[in-house]
């Protein structure tokens, strides 16, 4: 609804539009639909750019990410799989996928509730895979600070072509020492077998 108009004027000028379309020339009509249409594209593109723009920071959610001390100094891998991970895509599709994390702890740990409400926190957000694995990876390193972190997300296929997308904080280029080489290989499943689903 327009903000400027009530509901009954909107109603009204509704009905007079479409009185003026039905006596449009049918090629007239095309034109004028043609370029609503025209308009409405050019303001998704605008939007899209100005999306593109905007800092990860911006989708950032993690104040809602809670963490508790590491009960040990002794070293040990997590894996944690989140089999429903949904957002809205660049295009205001509905995205589904999964993420496995790899956790390497340092003094802290996961608060595997928080992890929850945070992963659904994400449900109306319009953003892009690319971009919302690069946010919840930066979330996830500045709330727990851990050793190792790799976050996987793979997605649903849609026109028949799936996409996952890896990021490993012991990459080098992304700051990391290359202490581990379970990654050099390409090893996207890290021995982590997911039944009934779709395998990391």
């Amino acid at each position: 609804m327009s903000k400027d108009l009530t509901p009954r004027e909107e109603d009204e000028l509704y009905a007079s539009v479409l009185q003026g379309l039905r006596k449009l020339d049918p090629d007239l009509r095309r034109k004028a639909f043609a370029t609503l249409r025209k308009e409405r594209l050019e303001r998704e593109a605008k939007a899209e750019e100005e999306m593109r723009l905007l800092p990860n920071s911006h989708w950032s959610k993690a104040h809602l990410l809670q963490r508790i001390p590491n009960p040990t100094s002794e070293a040990y891998e997590q894996k944690i799989l989140i089999p429903e991970f949904t957002f809205v895509g660049v295009k205001s599709q509905p995205d589904f996928g999964e993420m496995l994390l790899t956790f390497y702890p340092d003094k802290w740990t996961i608060e595997l509730k928080s992890l929850k409400v945070y992963k659904d926190a994400f449900r109306d957000s319009v953003v892009s895979y690319e971009r919302l694995c690069n946010v919840v990876y930066e979330d996830l390193m500045a709330v727990y600070e851990p050793i190792r972190l790799r976050c996987m997300m793979i997605m649903r296929p849609r026109g028949g072509i799936s996409s996952c997308l890896t990021i490993d904080s012991d990459w080098k280029i992304r700051g990391g020492k290359e202490m581990f080489n379970d990654w050099a290989g390409n090893t996207d499943r890290f021995g982590f077998d997911v039944r009934g689903t779709v395998r990391i």
